[in-house]
């Protein structure tokens, strides 16, 4: 008896010992294994990591990517952290599923360091550079988005019946060492980026220089396509002589947005394209099996290679609406992305040894293609005539006279849309007295009205003033700053019954808010007018 009384008690002991390690247990720990991201991610940045191990320099020299910090985020979610040197305030050390080896990850939820869909790009946490990729359902949230609310139903249906929406992993690859890459760059090139204010006043619309950009599309899809080394020859030389002739063309300023932006994103995106015209031989980890679309590298890496290649040449001549913005900076800004890295792959040709001088400050991409060829005035005039001819400059040109015309329409049909919208509420913000010292915008959304008028769209937008005054829009809806009126102006949703004559220092709606030291408000109309004191 005296036995078994001992053994209940032994077993009291340890039901209680189990009881108390499951109910005790903080609920953190519990949050801390729990994986609200896409697990995908895990396993294709264990992939990129074998990538860039497989391919090393042969990629990019000395460039150690998977030393690389990575933040994963949901936005207001979870952020996780991997390869990060420490845990960071507000951070957990993650014990859920993870395939990385024994690589620590830190995890947080339902605070984000990004409040964004699908923001691909680099950050700085307590001073460390990171490598920043959106989780799959918020990159596949942001384009849906996009494609419903300004994408036509013919391009929206054929997105839909081709699950252009579900993203390929060989894109999703390439993404990860993209922006891996930028956290590279930006080490050994501080201060070399583009100063996106000049975009701006960019001549988009422009038929001779978009007709020329053009021409540089087709002649670096025709070097890159080739065996034929001749063949590659004569392209580079075709490039620089247009390249040379439409930059002579430009303003000094767009000039250097130009240059810097092919540095920056333009050998980001070589990385890309090195994958797919390089990687075939790669052998991939076991786990790519369980990815979504992946086959091989083998047989698929080189037409996909070639398919980016065409696909460069709609992008840079702007053949379709893909991001929303077809006559303003949105065009602009990709295309650079594209001929940054097809120059990149023809100075593997002509200039192999670029890459040790291309973090330089004065070192950029066409100006390495124009030194490798030394041709003489003479010599790119005769390459020049000699591309127009072939690429039937003449034809492309009355196209883009066609896009001059038809961009000019579309924009003043945005302008119109803000200044009389039926059944919204027009806000006039007066700002005259003060200077505009900064803005929350996205260069995407940049659109020119004409040389003092720049509407401003696809993000919520923040504008600041000297003396203190700032207007925040809280959710995306275009603004048309005119800085020769001293203006801005939005429509919005909301009744113009809820505003109130008279003066204050704040106001707070759903849409927008403005705060100054003092400012006064005036109905007219369907208008409502804020003047800054």
């Amino acid at each position: 008896m005296k036995r078994i009384e001992a053994y209940y008690r032994k077993l009291t002991i340890v039901l209680f010992s189990i009881l108390t390690v499951t109910y005790c247990t903080p609920l953190f720990s519990q949050e801390s294994s729990l994986l609200k991201l896409d697990p995908e991610l895990l396993i294709l940045l264990k992939e990129s990591q074998n990538v860039t191990n497989q391919l090393s320099d042969q990629l990019y020299p000395n460039w150690k990517f998977s030393k690389t910090p990575v933040l994963f985020y949901k936005p207001n979610v979870q952020d996780i952290l991997i390869n990060f040197p420490h845990k960071p305030e507000g951070f957990d050390v993650y014990n859920g599923f993870n395939p990385l080896d024994g690589q620590t990850i830190y995890v947080r939820n339902e605070s984000t360091y990004i409040q964004y869909d699908d923001q691909n790009t680099t950050i700085e946490i307590d001073g460390v550079k990171v490598l920043v990729v959106a989780d799959t359902y918020s990159s596949m949230r942001n384009q849906l988005r996009g494609a419903i609310m300004n994408q036509p139903k013919e391009f929206l249906n054929k997105w839909l019946d081709d699950w252009s929406f579900i993203g390929s992993p060989y894109h999703k690859l390439s993404t990860i060492l993209h922006e891996g890459f930028h956290v590279h760059q930006e080490t050994l090139a501080k201060g070399k980026n583009a100063n996106e204010g000049s975009v701006a006043n960019y001549p988009f619309l422009d038929p001779i220089n978009n007709s020329l950009s053009v021409l540089e599309g087709l002649i670096l899809k025709d070097a890159l396509l080739s065996k034929d080394e001749k063949i590659i020859s004569k392209k580079a030389r075709q490039f620089v002589a247009v390249r040379n002739y439409r930059q002579s063309l430009l303003d000094s300023v767009f000039v250097a947005y130009e240059n810097l932006n092919e540095f920056a994103e333009g050998t980001a995106k070589y990385i890309e394209y090195k994958f797919y015209s390089e990687g075939e031989n790669i052998t991939p980890i076991d786990e790519m099996k369980y990815i979504n679309g992946f086959a091989d590298y083998k047989n698929t890496l080189p037409d996909f290679f070639k398919k980016e290649i065409e696909d460069m040449v709609n992008i840079v001549s702007v053949n379709d609406n893909r991001f929303g913005n077809k006559f303003g900076a949105g065009p602009l800004r990709f295309k650079l992305y594209y001929l940054g890295a097809c120059q990149g792959l023809l100075l593997d040709k002509v200039m192999p040894k670029w890459k040790s001088r291309i973090f330089d400050k004065e070192v950029f991409l066409s100006g390495l293609l124009d030194e490798s060829l030394s041709l003489s005035s003479n010599q790119k005039k005769a390459y020049l005539d000699k591309a127009k001819l072939e690429y039937d400059y003449d034809g492309i040109f009355k196209t883009k006279l066609e896009f001059e015309k038809e961009g000019k329409k579309v924009i003043q049909e945005k302008v119109d849309a803000i200044m009389s919208a039926p059944n919204k509420t027009l806000v006039i913000l007066d700002y005259k007295g003060h200077k505009i010292t900064g803005m929350n915008y996205t260069p995407f959304g940049v659109t020119k009205v004409d040389d003092n008028s720049i509407i401003y769209e696809m993000v919520p937008v923040g504008i600041y003033f000297d003396k203190v005054p700032e207007l925040i829009s809280k959710t995306p809806f275009p603004l048309l700053v005119n800085t020769k009126e001293e203006r801005v102006y939005f429509s919005i949703n909301t009744s113009i019954d809820e505003f109130t004559n008279g003066t204050t220092n704040k106001m707070l709606y759903k849409e927008f808010e403005v705060k100054a030291t003092e400012f006064n408000v005036k109905k007219e109309n369907n208008a409502v007018i804020i003047t800054f004191k």
